[in-house]
């Protein structure tokens, strides 16, 4: 390890080459570096003075200092960066005042011409960057007109859909109601015409109808045993039913429904049979 009076050699050596007329800006750096360098080897040296006293006869090497390896590593550090100093020295402008004058004329020089060469470049693309920005101004001012003027559609909106609204369902319930008196007197219509031509069968005591004026007595055409049902009243069983059930039609044929009426409403094309059971019916889809 070295004695203060080396580290006091180097940092005097260091003042008088910072004193030198001959000074540069690198010479400063080294210069500066190996300052930092005896400082730290001085608190190096101090340390371990102090550790020897500690420890007594105990070599340094015996036992490994942190601080002495944090030392070691800042050296190799600044090492470092003085060479790359070293290797990147500067190239010093002339001292003579005329030279210098006429580097930086050229220097100027050449930088106006650069910018000269610029100047065209950015007008241009000062007057596209304008353009662009006065159509987008425009945009944005159309947008803005939108933008107010569906925000009033908007405020309607609400009043006109409950106008609108409350007009549908006011139409629906008057083509409702409408529907409802023309289908009351469509029946109505309907049983008066069947209660005026095709009267219920009426009872006869002590009479009995035969086929083709002789032969046994037909027992299906006596009026006297049941009570038969209108003809009006079958054909709103039929319709009720193709309405309510339009996948099953279908009704049975009782035994209240008069055997002529069945005949009547087949051969007229009013109703039909099922095709795998004859003993039910079905009003005929005239809407077909």
């Amino acid at each position: 390890m070295g004695t203060p009076e080396d580290y006091d050699r180097a940092s005097s050596f260091s003042t008088s080459m910072g004193n030198s007329p001959d000074w540069t800006p690198v010479a400063s750096a080294k210069c500066e570096m190996k300052q930092e360098c005896v400082e730290v080897w001085r608190d190096v040296n101090v340390l371990q003075q102090r550790l020897q006293e500690e420890t007594g006869d105990a070599s340094p090497t015996d036992r490994p200092s942190p601080l002495l390896a944090v030392s070691r590593a800042k050296q190799l550090q600044l090492q470092a960066q003085v060479e790359v100093l070293e290797s990147q020295q500067p190239q010093l402008m002339s001292t003579h005042k005329k030279v210098v004058e006429a580097v930086l004329v050229n220097h100027l020089k050449e930088s106006i011409e650069q910018l000269s060469e610029l100047l065209p470049a950015m007008q241009a693309q000062q007057k596209e960057l304008s353009a662009s920005l006065e159509l987008e101004e425009q945009v944005l001012h159309q947008r803005q007109e939108l933008g107010r003027m569906l925000e009033a559609r908007l405020a309607e909106v609400p009043e006109a859909h409950e106008t609108s609204v409350d007009s549908r369902v006011k139409t629906f319930r008057r083509k409702l109601k409408q529907a409802e008196q023309f289908h009351t007197d469509l029946v109505q219509r309907l049983a008066e015409f069947l209660d005026t031509h095709f009267p219920p069968p009426q009872p006869a005591k002590g009479k009995r109808r035969r086929r083709h004026g002789s032969g046994p007595v037909d027992k299906t055409l006596d009026v006297d045993d049941p009570q038969w049902t209108p003809l009006n009243t079958m054909i709103e069983t039929l319709i009720n039913k193709s309405v309510d059930s339009p996948h099953d039609p279908y009704i049975p044929m009782e035994p209240r429904y008069w055997p002529p009426y069945i005949e009547m409403l087949l051969r007229c094309g009013i109703a039909q049979r099922h095709p795998d059971d004859s003993n039910r019916l079905k009003l005929a889809p005239f809407n077909l």
